[in-house]
């Protein structure tokens, strides 16, 4: 493990080894690590300059990636927290969070990033400052003080927040898939989560980061162009990806792509393995441990298994009465990894509903094979019980995903006083594609009898979040003002 360690002296190891290696690429620059190591550390001292202090925390609302990363390479340096205000959010939604972590200057593109009690610096300020050469320099930070906060998913109501330092994530990129000498195209924007992560783990392995940063080129084009080795896709963009193939050709042969974020359909699978490219890996983790598993491109099958649990995370499926489930029993799974979080900024009911003796809690039920392939049945939360019998809505969604008019479906319970839950299910279709609901229950009644849902709507589009995940609680909530 690199514990000791910041961004700062890696960057400065990578400058002297691998000088001339491109750290981050995009179609209108390529910075090497000689540059990326001398610019972060000029603009830590142009905000050192500009009075931002160690121990601050500040909000980035910059969308070009890679003064986004460079700013946040910068205040790292500085020893200051740095949480995303993505630029893609409503302002209410950035100034609310600002409010939880304590935000107290937001770095930003446009006189409007500011939020209402705090001060805005203009990201072009810190450019002239740098250009200008004159600021003095910044002491260096140490690296077990919180240095990023990141956002779950927001499925419901606000978003959990959790805080790292950057020996934690250190840790997380050490136990990561090793990207050291790839070239990794993760086209969603750095702003979010899992993006930004991605990145500066791929920065601490020695990687080259391809942005997009705003080109509309094609997932296929911009591999060809900027010679990606890996491509980093949510499920939802997985349709992008196939759009392309079938009108420019399958990826190149060099090409690994890994799907993460949310649940890869084996029918996803299956096509993009047969369309897109036979090097298909399905990895789950969380905001709250980072990496988890992955699959290898052999792993794929009807049980959606994401895999093998890597070598530095202890991965537990228990019993309802804390025991531990036997091969294919479902449980609710506990984590421990390095580096992970152990609590939620300002939030002591969610801390203690999921950090317990030391593990992570996700509420996601899962099991292990044979194998000790890890496989996700959904959360628990989700679990429905009719009349006594358990229902995963994964189940009901594998079967609605067979038939060929569907896209996406999304099992989910209604309450009712007779019956405890009852199933529901939406489904979106393909493009071009026609299917009745009434022809839809039919085909899941043939397979699930019983636990088929009693309604499905046809809904034009799902409704989902910035990662691609499909907003469940939204739709069961259309179900019941539908069924009010």
């Amino acid at each position: 493990m690199s514990i000791g360690h910041t961004f700062r002296t890696r960057l400065a190891e990578h400058a002297q080894r691998r000088g001339d290696v491109p750290a981050l690429v995009t179609a209108a620059t390529s910075v090497s690590y000689g540059e990326l190591a001398h610019r972060a550390h000029a603009w830590a001292d142009a905000l050192h300059a500009r009075g931002v202090a160690p121990g601050a925390v500040v909000g980035l609302t910059v969308r070009s990636e890679v003064d986004h990363l460079v700013a946040t390479l910068a205040l790292f340096e500085r020893g200051v927290a740095v949480v995303a205000l993505a630029s893609r959010e409503p302002a209410a939604a950035r100034a609310r969070l600002a409010r939880r972590v304590g935000v107290t200057l937001v770095v930003g593109d446009r006189a409007d990033d500011a939020v209402e009690d705090g001060r805005w610096l203009d990201v072009a300020h810190v450019r002239a400052a740098v250009a200008d050469g004159r600021a003095a320099a910044a002491p260096p930070a140490a690296p077990a003080i919180p240095a990023l906060y990141l956002t779950g998913s927001g499925t419901t109501g606000e978003p959990k927040i959790v805080g790292y330092t950057q020996d934690d994530l250190a840790a997380h990129a050490d136990c990561h898939i090793d990207f050291t000498d790839e070239r990794v195209l993760r086209p969603a924007h750095v702003e979010y989560n899992n993006s930004k992560r991605m990145r500066l783990y791929t920065l601490w392995q020695g990687g080259t980061c391809i942005l997009a940063d705003g080109a509309t080129d094609s997932l296929v084009a911009l591999c060809v162009r900027h010679r990606a080795t890996w491509l980093e896709l949510s499920p939802m963009h997985g349709a992008d990806l196939l759009a392309a193939v079938r009108s420019e050709g399958r990826l190149p042969e060099r090409v690994k792509l890994r799907i993460g974020g949310a649940r890869a359909p084996i029918a996803l699978r299956r096509t993009i393995m047969a369309e897109a490219t036979r090097r298909l890996y399905v990895s789950y983790g969380t905001t709250e441990t980072s990496y988890v598993s992955c699959t290898d491109p052999t792993m794929h099958d009807e049980r959606e298994s994401v895999g093998l649990v890597g070598e530095s995370v202890t991965a537990l499926v228990l019993r309802a009465d804390g025991s531990e489930a036997a091969p294919d029993e479902v449980g609710e799974i506990r984590l421990r990894a390095p580096g992970m979080a152990t609590s939620y900024v300002g939030d002591a009911v969610a801390t203690a509903r999921h950090f317990r003796e030391g593990w992570f809690v996700p509420g996601d039920l899962a099991s292990f094979d044979r194998e000790r392939r890890l496989i996700i049945h959904g959360r628990a939360d989700d679990m429905m019980i009719l009349n006594g019998i358990n229902i995963f809505p994964v189940e009901i969604e594998r079967v609605l995903e067979t038939h060929p008019a569907v896209a996406a479906a999304a099992a989910f319970p209604l309450a009712s006083p007779v019956h405890g839950q009852i199933p529901m299910a939406a489904v979106e279709l393909r493009e071009g594609a026609a299917s009745s609901a009434a022809e839809l229950l039919a085909w899941v009644r043939r397979e699930l009898g019983v636990r088929a849902p009693r309604r499905i709507e046809v809904v034009p589009a799902m409704p989902r979040n910035a990662q691609g995940k499909i907003l469940k609680r939204e739709l069961a909530q259309r179900f019941a003002r539908a069924a009010g």
